[in-house]
C-alpha cells in the first residue's frame, strides 16, 4: 500500500519561455505506485526494458533524493495534492492500517483543502485524474461525493476511488482477510472466556445468569460473524469498481487491458483539450499488488508478473509521448513530471 516517493523525473519543454509568451503550460503528472528506484533503466537497471521512461529521464531531470510526507498511499497522496503535511489536513495515519480500505468509508480529503488542481482550474485549466484516487469519496451519504476527485478541482475522473487491492483479483491473496484474522483473535478469545466463565459461575451458584441473556448474546455474536463472512465473500463486488466521474461503470473491476483503458482515457483527454491549457494526472495502478499485465506483456519480462507490469507501464508512457509528438505545438507548451 505504500507510495514511496523515491523518484521524480521532470521534463519541461517550453521552447518559447525565453520570450515569456507561454504563461499556461500544459502539465502532465505520471504517478507510479510502489515502483522501486532500481527498476528503471535510467537508474541502472539492465534487465527491465523501460526505454520510454528512460527517454524522459535523458531529456529532463532525475532526482535520487526526495522526502515523502508518508510511506503510505492515502496520507502521501493528500500531501502531494495539497503541499501540506498529512496531519494538517487530518489525513495522517494513526491506525495500524493507515489508509482507506473501503469505498464506503466516510473519511477523506476535506473539501476545503486547497489542491493544485483547484488552483489550476481557477486559472482556466481543464483538469483530469485518471487511475487511482484513494482519498475518500463520500461523507454522510452514498452519493454526496464530498471527497471525490471532482470536489477537489478535477473536471474529469476515470479510475478507482480506493486502490488496487489483492482482494480485487483472484489468486492474489487478501489484505482484508489477513487484517480481519489478526483483529478478531483477541475479541473471540475474550468472548469465549466470558461465555465459559458465565456458565461456570452459574452452575456453581456464585451468580445466576439468565439463559435468555446468554441466548441473546450468542445470537448477536452469530449475526455479527455472518455479516462479516458475507462481507468478506462479497468484498470484490462491493469494494472493487471503476468509475467515470460520479458513475460506476464496471463492478466488480476487471483487470483485462486495464492499463490500456487508462492510457486511452488519458490520450482522449489530451485530444479533447489541445486548444486549452490542461492538467492531466495519470495515476497508474502499476506496480502495486494485485499484480497484473495484459496479454501483450504477460510473460515477456525477465522478472515475472512484476516485470511485465513495469514494462507495460513504460509502454503507456510511450503512447502518451507518441500522441504529444503527433499533436502540433503541444510539446512546445508542456511540463511533465513522473513521481513514484
Amino acid at each position: 500500500m505504500g507510495l514511496l516517493l523515491l523518484l521524480i523525473i521532470c521534463q519541461c519543454t517550453i521552447n518559447s519561455i525565453k520570450t515569456h509568451s507561454v504563461s499556461k503550460p500544459n502539465i502532465i503528472l505520471l504517478m507510479a505506485d510502489d515502483l522501486g528506484i532500481g527498476d528503471l533503466g535510467c537508474y541502472g537497471n539492465r534487465t527491465l526494458r523501460t526505454p520510454n521512461i528512460d527517454r524522459l529521464a535523458e531529456e529532463g531531470v532525475t532526482l535520487t533524493q526526495h522526502i515523502a510526507a508518508s510511506p503510505l498511499c492515502t496520507p502521501s497522496r493528500a500531501a502531494f495534492l495539497t503541499g501540506r503535511y498529512p496531519i494538517r489536513s487530518g489525513m495522517a495515519a494513526f491506525s495500524r492500517v493507515g489508509v482507506f480500505l473501503f469505498s464506503a468509508s466516510s473519511g477523506g480529503l476535506p473539501s476545503e483543502e486547497i489542491t493544485f488542481s483547484k488552483l489550476l482550474k481557477q486559472k482556466g485549466y481543464a483538469t483530469a485524474l485518471i487511475g487511482k484516487w484513494h482519498l475518500g469519496m463520500n461523507c454522510e451519504s452514498s452519493n454526496d461525493f464530498c471527497h471525490h476527485p471532482l470536489s477537489h478541482g478535477f473536471d474529469y475522473f476515470y479510475g478507482l476511488p480506493v486502490t488496487n487491492f489483492r482482494d480485487c483479483k483472484s489468486g492474489q491473496g487478501s489484505v482484508f482477510l489477513k487484517g480481519v484474522q489478526k483483529g478478531l483473535v483477541l475479541p473471540i478469545q475474550i468472548t469465549g472466556i466470558t461465555l465459559v466463565s458465565l456458565v461456570v459461575v452459574h452452575y456453581i451458584g456464585l451468580l445466576k445468569v439468565p439463559f435468555q441473556a446468554l441466548g441473546y448474546f450468542l445470537l448477536i455474536i452469530t449475526i455479527s460473524l455472518v455479516v462479516l463472512i458475507f462481507f468478506f465473500y462479497n468484498f470484490r463486488q462491493l469494494n472493487c469498481f471503476l468509475m467515470r466521474d460520479h458513475r460506476i461503470i464496471q463492478q466488480p473491476l476487471s483487470y483485462e487491458n486495464l492499463t490500456q483503458r487508462l492510457t486511452k482515457e488519458a490520450m482522449q483527454f489530451i485530444e479533447r483539450n489541445t486548444g486549452t491549457p490542461f492538467l492531466l494526472v495519470l495515476s497508474y495502478l502499476h506496480v502495486h499488488t494485485a499484480l497484473y499485465a495484459s496479454e501483450n506483456f504477460k510473460g515477456k519480462s525477465k522478472h515475472g508478473l512484476y516485470g511485465d507490469a513495469v514494462e507495460e507501464m513504460d509502454w503507456s508512457v510511450g503512447m502518451l509521448h507518441m500522441l504529444l509528438t503527433a499533436v502540433e505545438g503541444i510539446l512546445d507548451d508542456l511540463c511533465s513530471c513522473s513521481p513514484n
